[in-house]
């Protein structure tokens, strides 16, 4: 997966200047305390960002609808959290905003897709679909209530 070009890779270690370039800011104090960061956490953001997946295709990429001109239904939002310990990126979050039929139909088409090229999840229902691999887990939550999803 790939952040406003930037290759999400867990484990891979922190480069500030490198995050600085792919549009993520590091998030200050009050909103580390609004997203429950841990004192050993670093964590970076990324709003309105694009989500680039699996292959380098254009309908492999979720991006932000936010002209005003398609309609206030048509419109999302995007953000993306990369959480950092021990300079290591231990966690990544995608969130679509504000729009739960435009999150349905992206984390459907995404699920499709990822059962297609990984295999079938360990767990699904209507909430979530999850992968494990090789000590990693990828979750997909689908929107029930909220703002993002």
């Amino acid at each position: 997966m790939r952040v406003n070009d930037y290759q999400i890779i867990l484990g891979k270690e922190i480069n500030e200047e490198e995050l600085n370039s792919h549009n993520f800011n590091k998030v200050g104090f009050l909103y580390r305390r609004m997203i429950k960061a841990q004192r050993d956490q670093i964590v970076f953001f990324s709003k309105n960002c694009e989500l680039r997946y699996l292959t380098e295709e254009a309908v492999n990429t979720i991006f932000p609808v936010l002209d005003t001109k398609s309609g206030a239904a048509m419109m999302y939002g995007t953000s993306s959290y990369l959480w950092y310990q021990r300079e290591l990126l231990s966690k990544f979050v995608f969130q679509i905003v504000r729009n739960k039929i435009a999150a349905n139909k992206h984390l459907k088409d995404l699920q499709e897709k990822l059962i297609h090229s990984i295999g079938k999840p360990i767990s699904s229902d209507n909430f979530a679909s999850i992968w494990e691999m090789g000590g990693q887990k990828l979750i997909l939550e689908f929107p029930k209530n909220g703002h993002s999803y």
